[in-house]
């Protein structure tokens, strides 16, 4: 289990989910020593109504989490590759060297929260397959994930994020040809071109940067980036982040 945990939020079979999940098991995956899935299901007893869990469980759930994983790893020696939170239940997943006798371990472990429904199951998945396609990110999550690291940088430095404020973009591309066609189809989109570079490394050497005078709250700072985001990859380009000023109250 390595220290670099982070979650985002998606959508999972048409619910809304929370996927927290351990990054830096990516390096790793597949890990041939432990090619079985494990995974328990249990169930909340307050989901909000949008499926996710609420703040009342939250002591109830991390000691949960801690038991399972106590017993996962030392019954199969196991690893907690992520859990997702959704449609009223939180789903657990361990990687493990084998699954024999999962049910016992797992009655065993909860057996301190009889308020709590639960489940559980095994499959061989020797491609970490569902650790790769189903827990860990896509390009756009990921992006999220950056985005909300420079606003809890700011809001570390007593920033509310409430004040709209010039924001810079950094985007690379192959070719010149393909910066030029992302400007033109950007600029109606109030951005106006703060430099153009073009570096000796990497495959992607035409840079620009953008600046637009735009709000940072979350979900539209968001929504900001990944137009940039989608609008970089039709043309062959890399969005490679952004950065602000801080605006304290």
């Amino acid at each position: 289990m390595s220290e670099d945990w982070n979650f985002y939020i998606c959508n999972v079979n048409d619910f809304l989910a929370s996927v927290f999940l351990d990054l830096g098991l990516r390096e790793l995956a597949p890990d041939k020593s432990k090619p079985y899935l494990l995974w328990v299901f249990v169930y909340l007893r307050w989901p909000r109504d949008d499926g996710l869990s609420n703040s009342l469980e939250f002591e109830a759930l991390k000691a949960i989490e801690e038991k399972l994983t106590q017993a996962m790893m030392e019954r199969f020696g196991a690893v907690l590759c992520g859990r997702i939170t959704t449609d009223g239940r939180r789903e657990f997943y361990y990687y493990a060297p084998g699954s024999k006798r999962l049910q016992i371990a797992v009655e065993d472990a909860m057996s301190e929260f009889r308020e709590y429904e639960f489940e559980c199951g095994s499959k061989a998945d020797p491609e970490w397959r569902h650790y790769l396609d189903v827990l860990y990110p896509s390009d756009e999550d990921h992006q999220r994930m950056q985005n909300r690291k420079v606003l809890d940088v700011l809001e570390q430095k007593n920033d509310t994020l409430k004040t709209p404020r010039d924001v810079c973009h950094w985007i690379y591309f192959r070719a010149e040809a393909d910066r030029e066609k992302f400007w033109d189809a950007v600029s109606p989109l109030e951005y106006r071109v703060q430099s153009r570079s073009r570096t000796e490394h990497g495959d992607h050497p035409f840079g620009i940067c953008l600046v637009r005078f735009q709000s940072v709250k979350p979900a539209e700072l968001d929504d900001a980036v990944i137009e940039l985001f989608r609008i970089a990859k039709e043309h062959r380009g890399k969005y490679d982040g952004w950065e602000t000023y801080v605006v304290s109250e």
